[in-house]
This record gives C-alpha cells, sequence and structure tokens, in this order.
C-alpha cells in the first residue's frame, strides 16, 4: 500500500506525464509561432517534455520499489550492451561517432517511463484521475483555441505555450490516456465521461491523424457494445442504441469534412487535413501513406547493404538533409544499431506475452485494456512513427508498458501462490 502523503506527488506526476508541455534549455518554455519546430539536431532548441522531470522525481518518490523494476533492470542492461556494441564495432575503421552517440541517448531516455511504470503502485487510481482531469480540460481549451484561430484542425498555439508534435504523437497519447480513464473510472464519473466521449471524438476528428481517429473508433466500439451487453434490456434495444451512437459519429464526421472541404481556408494544416482526407475519398492513397512506404523501402535497403550493418546497424544516423527518421521506430532502430541491439525489445514483448497468456483466467477487464493500448503504442503505433524514440511519446509508451508488467506480475506470483 503507498503512504497517504505520497498522493500528492503522484497526481503531479501522473498530470506532468500527459501534459504536452515542453520547454527548451535555450529559452524556457517553448511556445513558437510556427506549427514544427526543426531543431536542426541542437539539442539546446529542441523542445523537451516535463514528462522527463516526471519521471525522474517518481522513480525518487518509489526509490523503495526499486528492486520490484528489475525486469527493467534487465532488459535497459541488455539494451546497452547491444547498443554499445553496435557503437564500437559497427564503424569498420573503430571510430565512435558523436551523433550516433547523441541518438543512442534519444533511444535510451523514454525508457524513464518503463522504470517509472515498474515502480509506482497506484491503489486509489490516481492515475487515470489525473488524466480524466487533464482531457477534462485542455482538449475542449485546445479545440476553441483552434476554432478562434479559424482553423478546425488542431492548433498547436495556446498562446502560453505551444504544443509540439501536436499532429505527429500527441493525439495517439492522448486517445490512449483516454482509454485508460474510461475503464478505470467508468462506474464513478459516467457523466463526465460521457461528455469527454463526445468532446474527443472531436478531437480526434480534428487531429488529422489515422492512428489516433482508428485507436478512438474502435476502442469506442468495443467498449459501448460490451457495457451495452450488460445492461439488462432487450437485444434490440440495445442494438437500436448502438446504431444511433454509430450514426450520430458518422453524421458528426460527414459535417466536420464537409465543411473543411468547402472552405479549405479554414485549415490550418498546409493542407494535411485534405490531402490525407479527401484523397482517401477519392480512391487513391494518401501522401503520408506514400511516404512512409517509400522510407521504408529506403531504410530496409540501407539495413541490407550488408551482414554487419543488418547485426550491428551503421556507424552513423543518415545526414538530416536526406532523412531524420525511418517513420517506423524498429526501421530506425536497427539501421542505426542493427538486429543484435534490437533482441532485448523483442524479449521484453515475448515476455511480456507470456505473463499475458500464463495469467488470462485472473487477468481483470482493466489490465486487459491496458495491455490492448500499451500493445498499440509498441506494436501499431511504433511500426507507423518513431514513437519509442520520442521523448514524449516514447515516455508515455513505456509507462503503460511498465504499469502493465507491474499488475502482470502481481498476478503471476499469485498465481504461483495458489
Amino acid at each position: 500500500m503507498q503512504s497517504k502523503t505520497n498522493n500528492p506527488l503522484l497526481w503531479l506526476v501522473s498530470g506532468a506525464l500527459l501534459f504536452p508541455l515542453f520547454f527548451q534549455l535555450s529559452g524556457g518554455i517553448y511556445n513558437s509561432p510556427g506549427a514544427v519546430t526543426d531543431s536542426g539536431g541542437v539539442l539546446a532548441t529542441l523542445p523537451l517534455p516535463i514528462s522527463i522531470g516526471a519521471c525522474f522525481v517518481g522513480i525518487l518518490m518509489y526509490w523503495k520499489n526499486f528492486h520490484k523494476a528489475y525486469i527493467g533492470i534487465v532488459f535497459v542492461s541488455a539494451l546497452l550492451v547491444g547498443m554499445g556494441a553496435s557503437i564500437v564495432l559497427a564503424d569498420p575503421g573503430g571510430s565512435i561517432e558523436r551523433r550516433k552517440l547523441l541518438i543512442a541517448l534519444q533511444y535510451l531516455l523514454p525508457i524513464l517511463g518503463l522504470m517509472l511504470g515498474l515502480m509506482v503502485r497506484d491503489t486509489a487510481n490516481i492515475i487515470p484521475r489525473a488524466f480524466m482531469w487533464i482531457l477534462l480540460f485542455l482538449v475542449p481549451v485546445q479545440l476553441v483555441a483552434g476554432w478562434v484561430q479559424k482553423t478546425l484542425t488542431l492548433t498547436h498555439n495556446l498562446y502560453i505555450f505551444s504544443i509540439y508534435q501536436h499532429f505527429q504523437f500527441v493525439p495517439v497519447v492522448f486517445v490512449a490516456a483516454f482509454g485508460l480513464v474510461i475503464v478505470h473510472l467508468w462506474e464513478q464519473h459516467r457523466t463526465k465521461l460521457q461528455i469527454l466521449i463526445a468532446v474527443m471524438g472531436v478531437y480526434v476528428i480534428a487531429s488529422a491523424s489515422f492512428l489516433a481517429i482508428g485507436l478512438y473508433a474502435a476502442f469506442v466500439l468495443v467498449f459501448c457494445f460490451r457495457n451495452m451487453s450488460r445492461i439488462k434490456t432487450g437485444r434490440y434495444v440495445n442494438l437500436l442504441l448502438f446504431s444511433v451512437g454509430v450514426a450520430a459519429a458518422l453524421v458528426v464526421v460527414g459535417l466536420y469534412y464537409g465543411m473543411a472541404q468547402k472552405n479549405s481556408s479554414i485549415i490550418g494544416d498546409n493542407g494535411q487535413y485534405l490531402g490525407k482526407f479527401q484523397t482517401l475519398a477519392e480512391g487513391k492513397m494518401p501522401i503520408n501513406v506514400e511516404h512512409r512506404l517509400a522510407d521504408w523501402k529506403l531504410y530496409g535497403k540501407w539495413i541490407g547493404e550488408s551482414g554487419r550493418t543488418v547485426l550491428l546497424g551503421h556507424a552513423e544516423p543518415p545526414p538530416r538533409e536526406v532523412k531524420t527518421s525511418a517513420h517506423n521506430w524498429y526501421l530506425d532502430f536497427v539501421y542505426n544499431f542493427g538486429v543484435v541491439a534490437l533482441l532485448p525489445l523483442l524479449l521484453l514483448i515475448v515476455y511480456t506475452a507470456h505473463l499475458v497468456w500464463n495469467s488470462r483466467a485472473i487477468i481483470s477487464g482493466e489490465t486487459w485494456w491496458l495491455a490492448a493500448l500499451a500493445a498499440f503504442m509498441v506494436l501499431v503505433d511504433s511500426n507507423f512513427k518513431v514513437t519509442l524514440r520520442q521523448p514524449y511519446p516514447g515516455i508515455f509508451a513505456y509507462f503503460l508498458w511498465g504499469l502493465l508488467l507491474c499488475r502482470l506480475q502481481v498476478l503471476s506470483l499469485t498465481k504461483s501462490g495458489d
């Protein structure tokens, strides 16, 4: 049981993990007039999330639980060995490139979230409650700010601060947090969460993110269907309610897209919204999908240059003017550090799946949902973006994974005791 004196700090840490506030080492809080900031690889100008500090505070707060994070320690140790071997051996000349050391730090930093998730003990649902209040406050504020700025899509500019990567990464993190909130707090905060479901529906449409829209739609449909099946009313009444909800969602999507299509001046994303959805409606492949396929093909070619590049990766990342990432964390990691260094993460995925399967008979509904959300972040989102390399989404994804492993290890011990 956690001490009550830790509750305010856990509220603070949980809120900071989700709140998309960024700072720059060169100038305080990140507040940029432009929607996209290119740091040019310079650490001083790179927007860094406050979730980094939250992880350090949380780990210190739960330091006594450090021994319970042994699987995280093993994972990090194995990863360091693999990455270290790549740094030393990838270059036949034996030189160590500074850029490769910096990118190694980018991969390692988000793992703080895994360690915190393994150590934290939240018996009072403080984490989902903190997430709920942030979403209830920030999502409407961001939507209204965009409408005031005469754009239907999400705005990065909240006047006091800017949201970094407000299209690329933040929407998926918000939807994953939303799912965690719904499954843990539905019975206690049903009215608030019904409002949140509707507001988040508008938010994901405004995000222009296929992944955020897909995760939201799949979660809401499955969650609502499962809950309505438990209501003691007729089957046809439940089916009617479900159909009405789906129809309402489709109407909102249609109205939103129709307004955007007829008045492109209220689209503030340089055509990204219509560029995705209009081409899709015309039966064409969206441009961003075409770019990703081309990047994957290019990185696959680079990785297969030799046996050394497959096993140990390349001596340094590609020049920034050529490519900044593979838009796929796994390809990006293998390009930089090779298959050998990837093995610890693959083994951690297998270990997690083993724990889930071994405890499947006693896993609660909330933990099943947590497993699904963590799997989406690690296996789906990370295959379309470099999620686990970016501090904000990476820390959040690893944190969900750590929470899941923590619960599964407790269930495993319980089962062993029985």
